[in-house]
C-alpha cells in the first residue's frame, strides 16, 4: 500500500472520528434552532421510540433563544451563577498555582518533596473522595450554601500546582542562578524570567480549570440548598419535558465560553502540549 492510499485512510478515519465528537454539538445546535412545537413533536415517545426525531429542523427558529433571555430568565440568571464561580476560582487558582509551582521547582526547603507527593496524591484522588471531608470542613467554617463553598475548594485545587510545577522545573536553572548572583530577589526572577517562559502553562491551568468549575455538578448539589445559586450546569440537569427545547438553546450559550476562552488561549495552549511532547522525546532518545 502506497503512501498516499495510507494517508487517504488516515483521513478518512479521522474524518469519521471528527464527525463523531462533534455529533453532539452540531445535534444541540440544530434543536435549538427548531420551534417549541416541533420540539415537542420530535421527543414525542411511543413503544419506547421517539416519533418523529429528526436532525435538520423542519422550521428556522429563534423562539428557544427568546425565551431564554427574555420570557423565563432563570437559566440566563443560572448562566451568571457559573460565570460568579469560575472567575475568581480560576484566578485565584492561577496565582495559587504560580508561586506553588515555582516554590516547588525551584526553590529548596525542608520537605518540600513530601508535601509535593501529598498535591499528587489529592490530584488522584477521585472528587467524590473529596467531598464529604470538604463538607466537614465548609460546615465548620459556616460556608455551607454559600458561593464560596464551590470556589475556595476550587482555588486550592492540586491540579495548578502540580502542572506548573513540570513545566517551571523543566526551565534552566543558569539564568535563574545568574539573576541571584546580580541580587534580584525571588519575586523579581519569577516576573522577569520564570512567568515570561510558562506562558503555555498558565494557558493550561486557566483552560482547563474553568472547564472543570464551568462544569461541576457534584459540589453545588451537595454544598448548596438554595436553588436560586445554582450553575447552570446543575439547573440544566433538572429541566423537565416542557423546557427541552429551550434546554437546547442554553446548552448552546453554556459552550460560547469554554470556546472562546479556548480560541483567546489556542496558540499557547497547543504549543504546549507540544513542548510537553518534545521534552518526553528528547529524555527517551
Amino acid at each position: 500500500m502506497g503512501k498516499k492510499h495510507y494517508r487517504s485512510i488516515l483521513y478518512i478515519i479521522g474524518g469519521i472520528l471528527a464527525v463523531c465528537t462533534a455529533f453532539p454539538i452540531i445535534y444541540m445546535l440544530a434543536n435549538s434552532v427548531m420551534s417549541a412545537q416541533e420540539i415537542i413533536e420530535s421527543y414525542q415517545v411511543s413503544a419506547g421510540e421517539y416519533m418523529n426525531f429528526h436532525l435538520v429542523p423542519g422550521h428556522f427558529s429563534l423562539e428557544q433563544y427568546y425565551r431564554a433571555f427574555f420570557r423565563e430568565p432563570d437559566f440566563l440568571y443560572m448562566f451568571w451563577n457559573s460565570v460568579i464561580y469560575a472567575v475568581p476560582a480560576v484566578a485565584g487558582q492561577t496565582v495559587i498555582s504560580i508561586f506553588a509551582g515555582y516554590a516547588f521547582a525551584k526553590l529548596r526547603f525542608p520537605g518540600r518533596d513530601k508535601l509535593f507527593f501529598i498535591s499528587v496524591i489529592l490530584l488522584l484522588l477521585p472528587i467524590q473522595v473529596t467531598i464529604v471531608p470538604n463538607y466537614i470542613i465548609l460546615n465548620k467554617l459556616g460556608l455551607l450554601d454559600s458561593r464560596l463553598s464551590l470556589i475556595l475548594p476550587a482555588v486550592f485545587s492540586a491540579f495548578g500546582v502540580c502542572l506548573l510545577r513540570q513545566s517551571i522545573r523543566s526551565l534552566s536553572n543558569e539564568c535563574i542562578e545568574s539573576a541571584r548572583m546580580d541580587g534580584a530577589g525571588e519575586m523579581r526572577i519569577l516576573s522577569g524570567i520564570v512567568l515570561p517562559q510558562i506562558k503555555g502553562g498558565i494557558a493550561s491551568v486557566i483552560l482547563l480549570s474553568f472547564i472543570e468549575v464551568w462544569n461541576m455538578i457534584e459540589q453545588p448539589l451537595i454544598y448548596l440548598k438554595d436553588e436560586a445559586k445554582y450553575p447552570l450546569s446543575l439547573y440544566l440537569s433538572t429541566v423537565n419535558d416542557e423546557k427541552t427545547g429551550i434546554s437546547f438553546a442554553c446548552g448552546v450559550i453554556f459552550m460560547i465560553p469554554v470556546m472562546l476562552l479556548y480560541l483567546y488561549f489556542r496558540q499557547e495552549f497547543t504549543q504546549s502540549i507540544f513542548q510537553e511532547e518534545d521534552e518526553v522525546y528528547e529524555k527517551n532518545r
